[in-house]
């Protein structure tokens, strides 16, 4: 019996090897394999987590800028108003001088270019904030995860974001309302103002048609110089040229200031601030038609034609450029205001380029760039 199965064993031996290493073989990279996909669920588990951690402090990133965005922008419009004041030609005119043409000239420069920087100095400090809040975003993010990483590795960016130097960063904008970008805005503003609008005589007819027209001439005015196109040399009105003496953080506010610099000199933050105020010219456009709406209805009831009212064409209206003057004051007469209804132009532009998609997008990718390891 046992030299049988001797016999046996000898006569299959290669096959029990073979099958032996097979079935070892096996076992071996089954025990790989399920290494493997535990390193590999371990792996998606932790970018899982990771994902959503990034996720709920970029909401909540989100929502800070938000309420930065509208508290600050209310204050520029203010800021816009208090330097584009109307207030004293309105004063004199109140009182028949032989000058008045010349005044009425006046406010028509001086009203068009609050309404133009109203434009302009908003989308510019939306772009702002977006970027620094996000870039800021991110760089906090990290300190928060690379101090439990146990992985060994460096963060890309070294040191720590303290309050001081959080609150410095964020006040490198007021440059902007304060220290002198607004006036060297609003400075350009009005030299392409009058530049577009000098041969316009006061008696001109002018229709919605017109008042478009007229906003895409200011446009390319404004923009025609690229060295000083708010668009794309943003960062030359919105910041200082380098940190001033007193602000802390050494190596690692530099190094923010810089690549805030460049976010804001980048063709997709450029794009962005473009799209806006063209969205903002349209909005403007939207509100005039409703103040000629109210012209013309006023006009219908002093001739009882309410039939006329009826059928009239908003786009045929035309009303001399004397009476467009103080159409364009009243809108910019006022800030941004949440409890207005219907919202007054200031508010509906701040609002509207708060819940951009593109300016969205924008900070999106600016906290992704800078909350990646």
């Amino acid at each position: 019996m046992l030299s049988r199965m001797g016999e046996f064993l000898t006569r299959h031996r290669r096959k029990f090897i073979v099958t032996g290493v097979v079935v070892g073989g096996s076992i071996i990279l089954f025990k790989y394999a399920q290494n493997k996909l535990v390193e590999v669920q371990e792996k998606q588990a932790r970018e899982f987590l990771d994902k959503s951690r990034r996720l709920q402090h970029f909401e909540s990133t989100e929502k800070t800028c938000n309420q930065v965005i509208l508290g600050m922008g209310a204050e520029l419009m203010q800021a816009i108003i208090k330097e584009c004041s109307t207030d004293e030609l309105l004063e004199q005119l109140k009182q028949n001088p032989p000058n008045k043409l010349e005044l009425w000239e006046e406010m028509k420069i001086q009203s068009f270019t609050r309404l133009t920087t109203f434009i302009y100095a908003s989308s510019m400090l939306v772009v702002a904030l977006r970027i620094q809040l996000n870039l800021l975003g991110g760089y906090l993010y990290l300190d928060t995860t690379t101090s439990s990483d146990k992985t060994g590795k460096k963060p890309k960016c070294s040191g720590k974001i303290t309050d001081e130097l959080k609150q410095q960063y964020l006040s490198l904008i007021r440059y902007f309302i304060q220290e002198g970008g607004l006036s060297e805005l609003i400075r350009l503003v009005r030299s392409k103002v009058i530049a577009v609008m000098r041969q316009l005589p006061l008696t001109k007819p002018f229709g919605l048609a017109d008042v478009e027209q007229l906003f895409w001439s200011l446009q390319m005015a404004i923009n025609s110089d690229p060295t000083t196109d708010p668009c794309s040399k943003m960062s030359q009105y919105l910041l200082p040229s380098q940190l001033p003496d007193y602000m802390c953080g050494g190596a690692l506010m530099q190094k923010m200031f810089n690549e805030t610099l460049d976010l804001l000199e980048s063709d997709e933050a450029s794009s962005v601030c473009s799209n806006n105020i063209c969205r903002g010219f349209s909005l403007a456009v939207d509100a005039m038609a409703e103040c000629y709406k109210h012209t013309l209805s006023t006009a219908n009831d002093s001739a009882s034609t309410s039939h006329q009212q009826n059928d009239f064409n908003i786009n045929g209206i035309q009303i001399a450029l004397a009476r467009v003057i103080p159409i364009v004051g009243t809108l910019t007469a006022k800030g941004y205001d949440s409890d207005s209804r219907p919202q007054n132009l200031a508010t509906s532009l701040l609002t509207f380029y708060v819940i951009s998609d593109k300016t969205k997008v924008l900070g999106a990718n600016v906290y992704e760039t800078f909350s990646s390891t």
